[in-house]
């Protein structure tokens, strides 16, 4: 169990790490702005490492991009639509399609980081 959630919470600090990066060094975003965000993302690799330690114990280690990508569709859908996160990092409104769009990436990304996370878990387990 340990091993799940170690593995979820060191992948997910890599992208939270670099997504800040990113978000600091772009010009004309405040601290206001991004501080939502900011906050939400502190909380990202813990919500990973419970997020490991919910998955079926059938579904490990082959399912657990499938796993990270219906986490993905979950934290992409409140991000996009129930939080209204772009609308609050941009000045204008962001488009309803252009947010569904916004989702699918998400989810894409997430399925593609939870492919290292099923690595880490079995490197962590020396297999």
């Amino acid at each position: 169990m340990f091993q799940r959630f170690a593995a979820g919470t060191a992948i997910a600090s890599i992208p939270v790490a670099m997504a800040a990066l990113i978000l600091g060094l772009t010009p004309g975003l405040t601290f206001e702005r991004i501080c939502p965000l900011a906050i939400l993302w502190c909380c990202a690799p813990f919500a990973w490492g419970v997020w490991a330690l919910l998955t079926p114990s059938a579904w490990m280690p082959n399912r657990l991009p499938l796993w990270g990508a219906i986490l993905g569709f979950f934290a992409g859908s409140m991000a996009a639509f129930a939080l209204n996160l772009p609308s609050r990092l941009f000045p204008e409104p962001v488009p309803i399609l252009v947010r569904a769009i916004a989702v699918l990436v998400m989810t894409l990304f997430y399925y593609l980081l939870w492919m290292l996370v099923r690595a880490a878990c079995r490197w962590l387990a020396g297999k």
